[in-house]
């Protein structure tokens, strides 16, 4: 795979992307012109992030044009004024997000002049993000609301613009939420799912048209569609791409048009054309289609990520007067139930990562430059992720536009949390989805279009999918929802799994949206590591995880190979998540949910390599830890490597080869530590195929710094970001691995400190200091709209202290605007399609086009069985959910042999028993047990007294009796459920009340009597 941002050695994660950047165009690489960071492959389109006005306040009357802002603070977006309170408390548990945030209505104000080349131009605002809720204005007037916080949108300012004198544009924003959801709330907002983060905190552009243009794809508030382009008929010597464009004329004359259809390669060569003719009347839109035929298209995929761009350009008169651009891709796929994923006539396992489209960075928020987005995916790809789920909410405009480059297999939803919703809230799903589908349906990597994070009803299902057929009709994508129901089944065509449990719909293929939910935070390497040697403090009882960073990346293998990786027949799936967050956590020991590969600021966790030396081409051995332990330490020690043999050494004596599990785990037990060198050698067929080495680091005799900016360097435009690296290192230059010190700071110039945080640290962010961990942290500066220098100290007493120049670059700032936009990475393509692959041909291409359009899968009545429950979905760590005839003395739980059923009364005689893992009795998810009853039952739940009743078993009847452990006693409770009625448990205890040392609940059922 490519890789421009380069490993510098085993526990570093370095990324000198300027110099890298100069690097790849000095060996002649292709960059894709798409990527330039100064360029805009729209030359309507205009960067108007810069330079606002922001008050914490609501400011009454602020919208209008005479109103005093003087006093009011510079920011520059993406802006969230909650950069300054996340990433600070420790998490309640319970999948609790963080609520100790400052809540409440706040305003932006832009004043600005229209330039002579706005004159007699179409006008129109996009904001790609603004959360929660906002209003919005231009000079007094007002424009419309938005409530989705994740769809870009847009305004016509066209026709209150003053073409003399200023201009002011007014935004009114409120991030307030319940702290309890109800039936017509949005989730989609709700803490537990997306954290709050007020303000604008994605780009802003202005797009300047000629009167006669193509649209753009923004339908909220413009009620305009823009490009749409499909493939149409895929061979190994020839496609055809249909396009349409919807054309607007905002003369008050007709005009007679001419429209050329052109489709670009990456590098900038059009590779087809047409032209037609058209008239278009005054006021109107039309839409014009044309069919382009191309030779030997390059195809894309994950290996050979090949993105072309159609071009649509209007002309009158011989001058072009508007030219608009999509990206596109060729790709022929399918999702098979019995031979999981293909793409363009191969199977591939998908193998990647759930993310949040907030992308919570600590220190910064929500409000992150494309930059660090792309940063953040490009680390995915180095991992060899090929798919991303985005959860529960649309991805950035930037994430999708590294999905089409790094190749990955993009489940795209539109706004969700985990519930179905109604009235107000539901219109405004479905016409978010609507808006969602318009803007992204070119994009090549998207290959899902995800209904939601939870089932819903059948009709909803229906609509949903109605959307898609009418927004996406030749698009050929897939359409599911998590957690589905058997009603769903006549709008659904894929179901999207959870934790690799039991499938509720055994007749579609399936790809997995997220599993792997445990914990852990990057700075607890083991239990033999000072500081802490595994201990996370007082509050640890109260945790649902008990993992190292070392039991965290060997179960990360264990998940992927257990569930999905040795299985031909699934698709594969999406480890959840990739970065840790302030979204909804199990843990009371972490100021982030920390279930991420890497942590808040994107430094790796061992999880990270592990998964590397698995999932990447590249052949690779990742040793999991370090090599400075306490004198004596006798431990376990891992590798990992696509490899059929490892052999360790310690100072150059053979500790022999490993024991290989999991396919690609390699195991030493006993291993006794003694300072020096430990290195690891993978073998396949008898040959070398990768090694890496470890040293003992010797005490930190020095602080390093080192930076990281975007391509082009760090820019003063307000909002830009550079990033520094700080790492307590020995004489020899190596990072001390078990350094957890605090290191100070001291900042001068035009720089903003953001820092970063201490995941086990309450409230470390906002302050000039923090620790390292594991020998190394990571801080942000945001620069301001001056340029220069900004000189950052680092000391430690008893250390000479370290000094790092940043300079900051001016912009072309002209009247709030500039024509330069956000950087990104470049991206370069292979030379050819990888070897590797199966060669492309016709009849596997012609195949899987059949096998698409072949009539949807018509599910059969399923016969009457003794199964208490049609479906039943165990979401737990833990495995659960067998049904099992109740027997005398039967282990209570399937993963402790220790403890029985000693007794139960007369009422569950006859019951089947539903046992859960006593392991998850503090664990709560939304989703933990959902089921179908399958007829009438009688169901019961044993619960143990000492924990807090739950809220959903208030609903129970208590039927006075206990169900007896050889260790304890339950209280059963009673319901009544119907044939097809669901059911949903969602943990032992309510959010954040739940204790590792209860008894989990234990389940029974038997068909309904009345005796």
């Amino acid at each position: 795979m490519n890789r421009l941002i380069e490993r510098i050695d085993c526990q570093s994660h370095v990324a000198l992307l300027c110099l890298l950047v100069a690097a790849a165009v000095t060996l002649g690489s292709r960059v894709s012109f798409a990527d330039s960071p100064d360029q805009s492959i729209d030359n309507r389109k205009l960067n108007f992030n810069a330079d606002w006005r922001f008050n914490r306040a609501d400011s009454s009357g602020a919208e209008a044009i005479e109103f005093d802002a003087s006093d009011w603070s510079t920011v520059s977006c993406p802006h969230t004024w909650n950069d300054v309170d996340t990433f600070n408390d420790f998490g309640t548990g319970g999948h609790q997000g963080e609520s100790n945030l400052w809540m409440g209505t706040a305003w932006y104000r832009k004043e600005f002049s229209l330039p002579e080349e706005f004159r007699d131009k179409k006008v129109c605002i996009e904001f790609e993000g603004v959360r929660q809720v906002a209003d919005f204005y231009l000079n007094g007037q007002f424009l419309g609301h938005d409530e989705t916080g994740f769809i870009p949108f847009a305004f016509d300012l066209t026709p209150f613009l003053n073409a003399d004198g200023k201009n002011v544009l007014a935004v009114k924003v409120d991030n307030t939420v319940a702290k309890k959801l109800y039936d017509g709330d949005t989730p989609w907002h709700h803490q537990n799912w997306h954290p709050p983060h007020g303000g604008i905190y994605r780009n802003v552009y202005l797009h300047v048209m000629d009167p006669v243009h193509v649209t753009l794809p923004l339908y909220a508030h413009l009620g305009t569609e823009g490009i749409y382009a499909w493939t149409e008929s895929l061979a190994k010597e020839k496609a055809i791409v249909g396009i349409s464009a919807e054309i607007e004329n905002s003369l008050d004359k007709a005009s007679n048009i001419e429209v050329a259809f052109k489709l670009v390669d990456p590098d900038g060569n059009v590779v087809a054309q047409k032209t037609k003719t058209a008239e278009l009347p005054a006021g109107q839109k039309i839409k014009s289609s044309s069919a382009l035929e191309v030779n030997e298209p390059h195809l894309w995929e994950p290996d050979y990520p090949y993105v072309y761009q159609v071009q649509v350009e209007i002309s009158i008169d011989g001058k072009v007067r508007d030219t608009s651009t999509t990206p596109f891709g060729f790709r022929n796929y399918r999702f098979d139930t019995a031979t999981g994923f293909w793409i363009n006539g191969h199977p591939l396992k998908l193998h990647g990562w759930g993310q949040k489209p907030i992308a919570g960075w600590a220190g910064l928020g929500a409000g992150i430059p494309n930059w660090m987005h792309d940063y953040t995916l490009k680390m995915m790809e180095d991992a060899g992720g090929n798919m991303i789920r985005w959860g529960h909410c649309a991805g950035p405009p930037a994430g999708v536009h590294c999905s089409d480059k790094y190749g990955f297999v993009t489940l795209m939803p539109g706004v969700d949390g985990e519930r179905d919703c109604f009235g107000k809230a539901w219109e405004t799903r479905t016409n978010a989805f609507r808006d969602l589908i318009i803007f992204y349906r070119n994009h090549p990597s998207i290959c899902v279009w995800e209904g939601g994070n939870y089932n819903v009803s059948p009709e909803h299902a229906a609509e949903m999918k109605a959307i898609t057929q009418k927004w996406d009709p030749n698009g050929k994508r897939y359409f599911g929802f998590r957690m589905s129901t058997p009603a769903m089944m006549g709008s659904i065509d894929l179901e999207l799994g959870t934790v690799g449990r039991t499938r509720a719909l055994p007749t579609l293929p399936v790809v997995e949206t997220e599993y792997d939910r445990t914990e852990t935070p990057r700075r607890v390497w083991d239990h033999f590591s000072p500081p802490d040697f595994g201990n996370l403090g007082k509050l640890a009882e109260l945790n649902t995880y008990d993992l190292t960073s070392e039991g965290f990346a060997t179960n990360a293998i264990d998940q992927w190979w257990t569930l999905f990786g040795s299985k031909p027949d699934h698709s594969g799936g999406a480890n959840w998540i990739f970065s840790d967050g302030t979204h909804g956590t199990r843990q009371r020991t972490d100021v982030a949910r920390a279930t991420g590969e890497v942590d808040a600021v994107r430094l790796p966790k061992e999880a990270y390599w592990a998964l590397q030396a698995t999932w990447d081409d590249e052949d690779r051995v990742h040793l999991i830890g370090h090599w400075n332990y306490p004198a004596d330490t006798v431990k376990t020690m891992y590798a990992v490597a696509k490899a059929d043999a490892a052999e360790l050494f310690v100072n150059g004596k053979s500790l022999g080869r490993g024991e290989r599990s999991l396919n690609t785990l390699f195991t030493w037990p006993d291993v006794a530590y003694e300072p020096g060198q430990i290195k690891v050698v993978a073998y396949r067929d008898g040959e070398t195929v990768a090694t890496q080495v470890k040293e003992t680091a010797g005490p930190a005799v020095a602080i390093r710094l080192t930076p990281m900016t975007a391509p082009g360097g760090w820019r003063a435009d307000g909002s830009d970001i550079a990033l520094v690296d700080f790492e307590a290192v020995d004489a020899e230059g190596r990072r001390c691995p078990t350094d957890e010190q605090r290191v100070d700071f001291e900042i001068s110039g035009p720089g903003i400190w953001r820092g970063g945080y201490n995941s086990g640290i309450e409230n470390s962010t906002n302050h000039l200091y923090l620790n390292t961990e594991c020998g190394i942290n990571r801080i942000s500066i945001r620069s301001t709209l001056q340029s220069g220098e900004v000189v950052l100290t680092a000391m430690r007493e008893g250390l000479p202290a370290a000094k790092l120049r940043l300079q900051s670059k001016p912009i072309d700032l002209n009247n709030g605007v500039t024509k330069s936009m956000p950087a990104m990475l470049p991206s370069t393509l292979p030379s050819a399609r990888p070897s590797s692959r199966p060669p492309i041909n016709d009849d596997d291409l012609k195949k899987l086009a059949e096998l698409r359009e072949a009539p949807p899968i018509v599910v059969a009545e399923v016969a009457e069985t003794d199964r208490m429950f049609s479906t039943f979905a165990y979401t737990g760590d833990g495995v659960g959910g067998m049904e099992d005839p109740l027997s005398n003395e039967m282990l209570a739980y399937s993963d402790d042999a220790r403890i029985y059923v000693k007794s139960v009364p007369e009422i569950l005689d006859g019951t089947r028993v539903i046992r859960t893992a006593n392991g998850d009795s503090a664990y709560w998810a939304n989703d933990y047990i959902v089921a179908t009853a399958a007829k009438d039952l009688d169901f019961f739940v044993a619960h143990d007294p000492k924990v807090p009743t739950p809220d959903w078993l208030k609903e129970y009847e208590k039927t006075g009796k206990k169900v007896a452990l050889n260790r304890g006693s339950l209280a059963l409770y009673k319901k009544r459920l119907a044939k097809d009625e669901s059911l949903r448990i969602p943990g032992n205890a309510d959010q954040g009340k739940g204790r590792k040392s209860a008894w989990n609940m234990i389940l029974f059922c038997k068909p309904a009597s009345d005796q």
